[in-house]
């Protein structure tokens, strides 16, 4: 689309969404049958986000013509509850943990040296976690003993609007999700190298030459369950990089996380991610992984599309936050 909708969040083929759109001659007719109404709406999966809008609802397509619409919301792919959103969060947090964390007022708080806003941020992951002053000025102090800007990561609707105010660190971020079972992805057939510890060079691609190697090693390498780094290498140096691990939820569920993709712009469209991807997600079902997650920021609209055409869909949304 090259118009964003009403609500301000683009979505992609292959999301749920409600399309609102003005009543006409080349609309779907009102699903109520009301005949004295002017607007509209239907609640289905974007199949095309051309002109006309193709919207698949109980498996009939319905065309909206872009002059019509007047917003476009978009939803997670199947209903969220915010219980579910806590139990994603908490083992995205346990893959990423920084190298010290501490619980204050129902918030993890992680840092790793400022390597990475994820390493370095707070995450609301008990119910009714704290936002009145004491909470937050600990949370300060906690950060400041450590030389690090307080950052909060603000997963939708765990945080009431309003109750956290500071300066925006970061756009929306997409958390992506599927099952193990039924992966498959176009690959290229070339050799992928697992390993534990990341190397100088996979920390370079990863980051640039400038990385604080012993910092980024130690936060990469850093998990609360097993750990991969896989990489496609030609003379030495890696071409396509990707980290995997294997966290459990709270309510069970063994969660592959995907993280650190990577692949040279100068070898883009070989299916080298395909490779990277497909090696992780079997390396994730050997150690009893059984639903995938990935991070995508939400106007990155080729890593969006992608990931959507493996099978993903949205889960829920975060941001960081700087108080």
């Amino acid at each position: 689309m090259d118009d964003p909708p009403a609500s301000g969040r683009i979505p992609f083929v292959g999301d749920r969404i409600v399309v609102r759109y003005r009543l006409g001659s080349a609309t779907p007719a009102d699903w109520r049958g009301d005949p004295a109404a002017a607007l509209s709406d239907v609640t289905g999966v974007l199949r095309d986000d051309g002109d006309p809008l193709v919207v698949e609802r109980d498996g009939a397509r319905e065309s909206i013509p872009r002059s019509a619409v007047t917003s476009i919301r978009l939803l997670s792919r199947v209903t969220v509850r915010n219980s579910e959103i806590r139990a994603v969060e908490a083992a995205a947090a346990a893959a990423w943990p920084g190298v010290e964390s501490a619980m204050v007022s129902g918030w993890l708080l992680r840092a790793g040296g400022g390597f990475t806003r994820r390493a370095n941020s707070a995450v609301p992951l008990e119910f009714g976690a704290d936002t009145d002053g004491t909470a937050i000025a600990a949370m300060r102090g906690w950060y400041a003993a450590r030389g690090l800007p307080t950052m909060i990561a603000l997963p939708e609707r765990l945080i009431p609007a309003g109750h956290i105010s500071g300066r925006p660190a970061s756009g929306e971020v997409q958390m992506l999700v599927r099952d193990v079972d039924g992966f498959l992805v176009d690959a290229a057939q070339v050799s992928v190298q697992l390993t534990d510890t990341p190397t100088t060079a996979w920390l370079h691609a990863y980051r640039g030459p400038d990385v604080d190697v012993e910092v980024a090693a130690a936060v990469v390498a850093g998990s609360q369950g097993p750990v991969t780094l896989a990489s496609i290498d030609e003379s030495g140096d890696p071409v396509s990089i990707g980290r995997a691990t294997v966290t459990e939820s709270p309510d069970g569920t063994r969660w592959l996380g995907l993280t650190a993709l990577w692949t040279s712009p100068t070898r883009r469209r070989e299916r080298l991610a395909g490779a990277i991807m497909g090696r992780l997600v079997d390396w994730g079902a050997e150690h009893g992984a059984q639903r995938i997650y990935v991070q995508v920021e939400a106007d990155n609209r080729l890593a969006g599309n992608w990931y959507r055409g493996l099978g993903f869909g949205l889960h829920h949304t975060y941001r960081y936050v700087e108080i």
